[in-house]
């Protein structure tokens, strides 16, 4: 923009713009805020006139941000296109907006006149923005906006965060590594924004951030501060030879800020304790926000569900252990435990069983993709029963990540965990509840599982005791013990159990 009358005029526009209320419509709001964005790059205009727009536009685009998230929470998978597309483009405004923040840290660092916390403090608003980029696509099962990473390790570096003491920026970038080696795509949306805003200081200022990638290690990963790429677990990729021997890799290790995480657990269960003991409904009821530091968003139970996953996480890498293989043939699907169950006792009402397409599987699993459209709700932690043909009997999985690269498209990774099951109710004993719970009965799984197991929804299992009916045609009744929960998500509880030998 050469014409100094036009630059003149455009500035104006943009402090006009900046100056009126947001539109009700956030689709109008991002119209105009596309508009005015090219006037940010537009040279002739002062370093400080330029950061004073650049801050008064971020606070536009994240309120922007903060008026599509609850929209996202209270979705379900996969998005409506209007939602979609708007939160693609509320992402790559982030971005933008992120972009120029970056240019005025590069554009301070060649002239030197920048005073190196000032340089901090534009870092830290530019990884602002590129969390919550990040967050916005998590919340929607949607990749990583392209170049965001990029970004965010070019910000890293242009402030030399891998070598550098704490600091906001620090903290903003660990926590973007934090949540990409959790596998997010495995959270719920209530449990993703529950983690972005749980991750603070107090656990991220153990975080291990080198500017030398380590070369063993089971939870060590790996950044390539040039590339578009988050962490890489060195359990399964090793750095390439070239950016070992040019010194060019980072190293991350989140190790101790599991170790923190197990303090956060001793709490949340003595809280626990002590309100059961007290008679309140603690299982219900979330934890204040003052109480003990934690965000509002989850139940107690639910907190503790996740902790305890982030903690093995950060503890040691999951690594494949059996090979996927290839293939395209069309299955039968049926979403959630109780829709499930009502399979099992016999229920074959229409729209219970939908028909998706399997990409890939192995011994211990599938990646499927929905054929055509999904009009059932599905989230990370459900449990799915899936078959190829009539007359087989329905596996039963649970969902272990859920991506949306297209608008009403679902990729769902599944782990399978009975090759078979039957539907029952159990009871527990010292619950409240007046009503047997359903579950699915399954079998005995070698070398996985040598006792049979149950699925029941979140929050059934109680106690060592229990009682389970199963009706087919005959009523069984037996009671057992419960031999600990093997796995724990925010739908489903599964644990395995024996028949009890000396039933009271």
């Amino acid at each position: 923009m050469d014409d100094p009358r036009a630059l003149s005029d455009a500035l104006q526009a943009l402090s006009d713009w900046l100056g009126g209320e947001p539109a009700d419509d956030p689709a109008a709001d991002l119209v105009a805020l596309k508009r005015h964005m090219p006037i940010l790059a537009a040279p002739g205009i002062a370093a400080e006139r330029k950061q004073v727009l650049v801050d008064e536009v971020s606070e536009r685009v994240m309120d922007l941000a903060e008026r599509l998230r609850p929209q996202l929470l209270a979705a379900h998978l996969p998005l409506a296109a209007t939602v979609f597309e708007l939160t693609e483009q509320v992402c790559v405004a982030l971005l933008d907006v992120a972009g120029a923040y970056a240019e005025l840290v590069d554009a301070g660092r060649r002239s030197l006149l920048r005073a190196s916390a000032a340089r901090q403090t534009l870092a830290a608003s530019a990884l602002g923005l590129v969390t919550e980029a990040c967050a916005l696509s998590g919340l929607a099962a949607m990749q990583t906006p392209a170049g965001g990473w990029r970004l965010a390790h070019r910000l890293a570096s242009a402030v030399d965060l891998a070598a550098g003491e704490a600091s906001a920026a620090r903290t903003a970038y660990l926590r973007l590594l934090a949540v990409a080696v959790s596998q997010p795509e495995g959270l719920t949306a209530r449990e993703l924004a529950w983690l972005f805003d749980f991750l603070d200081e107090r656990v991220l200022a153990v975080a291990l951030l080198a500017p030398d990638a380590a070369t063993e290690g089971g939870a060590v990963w790996w950044i390539d501060p040039g590339a578009d790429a988050p962490p890489v677990a060195l359990a399964r990729r090793a750095v390439p030879a070239e950016l070992q021997a040019e010194g060019r890799a980072w190293a991350f290790n989140p190790r101790a800020m599991a170790q923190k995480l197990s303090e956060c657990i001793d709490w949340v269960t003595a809280h626990m304790t002590a309100a059961e003991l007290a008679g309140s409904s603690c299982d219900i009821e979330p934890l204040a926000a003052e109480e003990g530091g934690f965000p509002a968003g989850l139940a107690p139970l639910e907190m503790l569900a996740l902790l305890r996953r982030l903690r093995m996480h950060w503890m040691a890498t999951p690594v494949r252990e059996q090979p996927r293989r290839a293939q395209q043939y069309v299955i039968q699907v049926s979403v959630g435990l109780k829709t499930v169950w009502e399979l099992g006792c016999g229920l074959r009402e229409q729209g219970r069983v939908h028909e998706w397409v399997v990409l890939n599987e192995s011994p211990g699993g599938y990646a499927i993709m929905s054929a055509a459209g999904v009009d059932c709700e599905v989230e990370a932690g459900s449990a799915v029963a899936l078959r190829r043909e009539h007359g087989q009997p329905w596996s039963v999985c649970v969902v272990r990540w859920v991506r949306s690269e297209h608008p009403g498209q679902l990729e769902l990774g599944l782990q399978l965990i009975g090759p078979s099951f039957q539907s029952v109710k159990v009871g527990f004993r010292g619950t409240a509840a007046l009503h047997p719970s359903p579950a699915l009965s399954l079998p005995v799984m070698e070398p996985v599982r040598r006792h049979p197991a149950m699925l029941a929804l979140a929050g059934t299992y109680a106690s060592r005791r229990f009682v389970f009916v199963r009706d087919l045609g005959h009523v069984y009744v037996a009671q057992a013990r419960a031999l600990g929960l093997d796995m724990q998500t925010p739908s489903v509880e599964l644990f395995q159990y024996e028949i009890d030998p000396y039933p009271i």
